[in-house]
């Protein structure tokens, strides 16, 4: 039918300004996806998730044979719950102990501070007498000797990527501290110099990103350089 048409006229019966157009083809469906959403979750929301996960596909037609078993869905669950549960009381029992560590460091020390004020009382302020007691004198500085080993090394996730921060206690007389660093696995070749540090802390930049590395530290004093410390491991962020 042509509009143009001198016999056509706009009210003619089964003529409509509106008739549909032809059909085209039809834009492909989007396929939908399940969203899982870990990320961020502790522990025992995951525990929460797989629960409600096996409640609502128990019994679900639409999912009947599911993969893992709702069995083994559940096992894993109750393992990170009871993981998690021990975790927690071990970190109580660690509390407890630590408490108990420094009300006994506090007990000597007191103890300690009088035997002190004896020493003081009975030797009457005759230095030889002091020194022959095991207590050095006040006033008196004691040689620096040989640097011990530095002890609490410990490595953390910087915030940007190849960054680690090192931490150690700080060593009496140290001058200075040497770091090294070796890629995993260890090896005697495998350290080399990362950066020198006035401080009990380094950060280290630069660092191959994904990989596990290993960390070290010594001190430098008057007499020289101490042992290296224990070796501290951290995958690079």
């Amino acid at each position: 039918m042509r509009y143009d048409d001198p016999s056509v006229f706009w009210d003619m019966p089964g003529f409509f300004y509106d008739m549909p157009d032809v059909a085209g083809p039809s834009k492909p469906t989007r396929m939908a996806k399940p969203k899982l959403d870990l990320k961020g979750k502790t522990p025992l929301q995951k525990v929460q998730k797989t629960g409600d996960l096996v409640t609502a596909t128990t019994g679900n037609a639409n999912f009947p044979t599911p993969t893992p078993s709702l069995a083994t869905m559940t096992a894993k669950a109750d393992a990170l719950a009871a993981a998690f549960s021990e975790r927690e009381a071990a970190k109580l029992t660690l509390d407890q102990k630590q408490t108990a560590l420094e009300t006994a460091e506090a007990d000597l020390d007191a103890t300690l501070v009088s035997f002190s004020a004896y020493v003081e009382a009975a030797s009457g302020g005759d230095e030889a007498k002091i020194l022959s007691s095991g207590l050095a004198v006040k006033g008196q500085s004691a040689p620096i000797g040989p640097m011990p080993q530095v002890e609490g090394l410990d490595s953390a996730i910087g915030d940007a990527e190849g960054r680690i921060i090192l931490r150690w206690s700080p060593v009496k007389g140290a001058k200075t501290y040497e770091i090294q660093t070796c890629p995993d696995p260890i090896t005697a070749a495998g350290w080399k110099a990362a950066g020198l540090s006035t401080k009990a802390s380094l950060v280290l930049d630069g660092l191959p990103t994904g990989g596990r590395c290993w960390f070290r530290v010594r001190a430098i004093g008057s007499a020289g350089p101490g042992p290296w410390s224990d070796p501290c491991v951290k995958t690079v962020p």
